[in-house]
């Protein structure tokens, strides 16, 4: 008989066992609500958190100490103020162009354009508002240079509205990534597509970089491509 109990006392006091280890760790958990969140209420801590989240812009890693002194002697002539308020108009603009579902904006980058399309098909037949959008900060994370192409990249903390068909609307913190070229040597750039330029007039793609003029609309193409930054690529994250 005593044989039989000793699987039955082993189950026991590792029930019990477990029972303490789950108690302390809620005692603990309380403790440590109280004193983060002024509440012993998981609930309220949850809608604390997501309330700060909502209010906290999202940082963004500056690396203009690093490069702008290599852009500036690169680019003496840019300025990079005006270069950031154009990253943060573009991000607008697509903001602005999702919402309104328009696939056929006029922005000189097919990745860009393509990134829009993405985002209206993701919403099928529904809708998505963005609204009391506001631009935190835009900063240069990263500049490169070859013979051939030369390439800033931009991070900016936003903030919006977002409402997504009859949900209830939510304001969100996110970053955009936006990433701008500015071809140097037309005669050494390989892969033209790669780059996804578009015809600012037109926004037919610009399949080669020889040619002076779009091939459909016949605006001059080359020269505002190699005297001007062009946004090439966007991206939320």
């Amino acid at each position: 008989m005593r044989y039989i109990l000793i699987p039955f006392l082993v189950v026991f006091i590792f029930i019990f066992t477990i029972a303490i280890i789950i108690f302390i760790i809620h005692i603990r958990a309380r403790k440590f609500l109280k004193e983060f969140f002024n509440t012993t209420s998981y609930k309220e801590a949850f809608e604390t958190t997501e309330k700060e989240a909502e209010e906290t812009p999202k940082s963004v890693s500056s690396m203009d100490t690093i490069y702008l002194d290599r852009i500036e002697h690169d680019f003496p002539n840019l300025n990079i103020n005006e270069l950031k308020s154009n990253a943060e108009k573009v991000i607008l603009d697509t903001l602005n162009a999702i919402e309104n579902k328009d696939k056929e904006c006029m922005i000189s980058s097919e990745k860009v354009n393509s990134y829009i399309k993405s985002k209206i098909d993701d919403l099928k037949d529904g809708s998505a508002i963005y609204d009391h959008i506001k631009i935190h900060k835009t900063v240069v994370t990263n500049y490169d240079r070859t013979p051939s192409v030369a390439t800033i990249r931009f991070a900016s903390s936003v903030e919006y509205f977002y409402k997504k068909n009859n949900e209830v609307g939510k304001k969100v913190q996110t970053r955009f990534k936006c990433e701008y070229i500015y071809i140097i040597d037309s005669l050494k750039v390989g892969n033209v597509k790669a780059l996804g330029l578009n015809c600012p007039n037109c926004g037919a793609p610009i399949k080669t970089l020889g040619h002076k003029h779009c091939e459909y609309c016949n605006t001059g193409v080359i020269d505002i491509v190699k005297k001007n930054w062009i946004i090439n690529n966007i991206k939320e994250y």
